[in-house]
Parts: C-alpha cells; structure tokens; sequence
C-alpha cells in the first residue's frame, strides 16, 4: 500500500475523531448531569432542535468558532457580541442586534471592515453579512449564550475547552 494513501486515511481518522462543538455541548450538559430534554426546555428549543446542535451537522459548527474569533480579534467579551449586557435574556431584542454589536465593537477599536476581515481571514463581503445582521450568527449565537448560562460557564469556554479550540481537541475531561 502507498504510504501517501496512508497518509490521506490516517489524516482521514484524524479528522473524524476530532471532537465539535456539539459533543462539547453533550459533554457539559452531561456534567452538569441536565438530560437533552431538560436542555431544550431551558433553550426553548424543540427537542429535536437541541439534539441536532449536540448531533455536530448543525451550522453552530461553523458559526461557534467563528463568534470566538471575532471576541478574540476585537479583545471582547464573547457574550458582548451577542447582548450588550453579555446575558441571553438580552439577546434578539432587535433584527440584526450581534451585527450591530460586532460593527459598534469594530468600530470601538477603529478597525475598518478590510482590517478586520483581513485579521480574520475572512471575504469582507462575509464580515459585511455579519455586521448587517444577515447571517446565522443572529440565530445560534444567541442559543449558544443560553446554553452557556444553563450551565454556568463563560460562553467562550464552549469554543476553547481546557484552553484549546476546540477542533484541535480528540478528547477532553
């Protein structure tokens, strides 16, 4: 067997043992010893809703990590991106409010959208979907807020547990 083939399929088992964010969200809802249903209740969310968040198809996958950049590349508390008295249940009170939030804290640190995207890595027509409240960041950072407080931790921990992000992780205690 070619040892590049090797390569690809142990690169392959790798990335498939690598731990999501929704096996964090399983993993502290467990610790806290709060059954899935329990969890919905809390969040409001259907049943089924919640397991899809724990299941790791469901967008926060990408929008999760994608929220602890910004915190990290405008020095903000996550939640502050999310509410601006960093609690859920100040979240979604407006159409658009994380992108407002974002765009203000940007702005706060007098950083264009280009610097910022660039910081980021990202298209700056993405960062301008984000900052014009058109993104689903509106919709699952604010679940990810609330999970947080159902567990009482900081929101920032989901994304970096044991101080790693998270898709560096395999496992964790």
């Amino acid at each position: 067997m070619n040892n590049q083939y090797l390569g690809v399929a142990q690169s392959r088992r790798l990335e498939e043992q690598r731990m999501k964010l929704g096996d964090v969200l399983r993993k502290e809802r467990e610790r806290k010893k709060i059954t899935a249903g329990d969890a919905a209740v809390k969040m409001r969310l259907p049943i089924e809703d919640y397991e899809k968040l724990e299941g790791g198809a469901s967008p926060i996958e990408e929008w999760g990590p994608r929220l602890a950049e910004l915190a990290i590349n405008l020095s903000t508390p996550t939640s502050r991106l999310i509410s601006e008295s960093g609690k859920s249940s100040h979240a979604r009170q407006r159409d658009g409010q994380c992108g407002q939030l974002i765009r203000a804290h940007r702005m706060r640190r007098e950083l264009s959208q280009e610097e910022l995207a660039a910081r980021l890595n990202w298209p700056v027509d993405q960062l301008n979907l984000v900052e014009s409240g058109e993104s689903p960041l509106e919709i699952y950072a604010p679940l990810l807020l609330r999970f947080a407080e159902v567990i009482d931790q900081p929101i920032f921990n989901l994304f970096y547990p044991c101080g790693l992000p998270v898709e560096k992780l395999n496992d964790y205690q």
